[in-house]
């Protein structure tokens, strides 16, 4: 027994010798030290950054920017995204964002969204960051264009006139969506029944729109007549087809303006042509534009069309004209008549002296 106990006093002093060594050499760290093997190793790794249109008005949009972070090993502490809008044209920053994000787990996948205002026009590179206790960690940069394409909130609806050209592939490409018929003339004037085609092509349906139709004189662009309809709402994918009567002076061509408002603001327009006048003067019209020549007379009376000008007419008397011919020739007769008197006296005179 006493051999027994020996052994186990023994057995413990290799221990407690054992462990006091590794205190001494710092294998085993204090829980609460922050220099722990856990924490140097952890990381916070951005996965993916995503935008999108949020809020458009008229001279700004809002950019919706979405960065995914995930931590590894342990959890990071005081945790911070940073996003920045350049524009691409000028190198100007436009706007500079901040989000904290806190504290990443590990083992999950964490969103962090954040937004940036921009003008509604031009391209711009928007950048994000990562900060770790105030210290970039990574970054990554998307560009972005075509931000003037984005429809303002007052204006956002699915009602726009047709397009016959694109829906059938250019055999209706000059059917204009507004069409005309003259539905009574009186006297000088001529009321027009106008029929505007109008397709929404939103996935919601579209209604609290009215329809601004007017007829325009082309020559001296004053507004003959104008009326207003009303539009009930339109399903996705239908095309509504209002209809109004217009007022105006017979025998002159006219624009047909229809403009498209919603909530007090114009978000389609769109122009079709009324000729009213008689078909003599669209012929006369048609013709002086298109014809043009040069004439040149023959001797015979007759036009020949040619790209010369006429050559001058000769007043001299001609010189191969036959005897017979003198008298006809303006101040020969008289002095004809001289020279035979002459020679008659002539004669007498002779035969006197004989």
């Amino acid at each position: 027994m006493n051999r027994e106990y020996a052994l186990a006093i023994a057995a413990v002093v290799v221990a407690v010798a054992a462990l006091t060594t590794l205190l001494l050499a710092g294998a085993v760290a204090d829980p609460d030290d922050p220099e722990t093997g856990a924490s140097v190793e952890s990381h916070a790794s951005l996965q993916e950054v995503t935008i999108a249109a949020d809020e458009i008005s008229g001279e700004t949009a809002t950019l919706a920017v979405d960065s995914y972070l995930t931590a590894y090993v342990a959890p990071v502490d005081n945790v911070t995204i940073v996003h920045r809008a350049t524009d691409t044209d000028t190198g100007l920053v436009e706007d500079t964002t901040e989000r904290e994000v806190g504290t990443l787990e590990p083992g999950s996948e964490t969103a962090v969204s954040g937004t940036v205002d921009v003008p509604r026009e031009g391209g711009y590179e928007i950048e994000t960051f990562v900060y770790v206790d105030g210290e970039r960690t990574e970054s990554t940069t998307h560009r972005i264009s075509g931000v003037d394409s984005l429809t303002p909130a007052y204006a956002d609806t699915g009602l726009e006139f047709h397009h016959f050209g694109e829906q059938y592939g250019g055999a209706f490409e000059t059917v204009p969506a507004i069409e005309y018929a003259v539905e009574s003339t009186s006297g000088d004037d001529a009321t027009l029944e106008v029929t505007s085609y109008l397709t929404n092509t939103a996935d919601d349906p579209a209604d609290s729109l009215e329809l601004e139709v007017k007829a325009r004189q082309a020559d001296s662009n004053v507004v003959a007549d104008a009326e207003t309809v009303p539009l009930s709402a339109v399903e996705s994918g239908e095309t509504a087809t209002p209809t109004t009567t217009l007022e105006v002076t017979d025998e002159y061509r006219y624009y047909l303006d229809a403009v498209l408002w919603l909530d007090g603001t114009i978000v389609a327009t769109d122009r079709a042509i009324a000729d009213l006048r008689p078909e003599s003067v669209v012929a006369n019209e048609t013709d002086v534009e298109s014809t043009f020549s040069t004439a040149d007379f023959e001797e015979n009376g007759g036009l020949e069309t040619t790209g010369s000008e006429p050559e001058p007419a000769d007043d001299s008397p001609d010189a191969d004209a036959e005897p017979d011919d003198v008298d006809e020739v303006s101040g020969f007769g008289a002095v004809a008549a001289l020279i035979a008197a002459a020679v008659m006296i002539a004669i007498a005179l002779t035969r006197r002296k004989r």
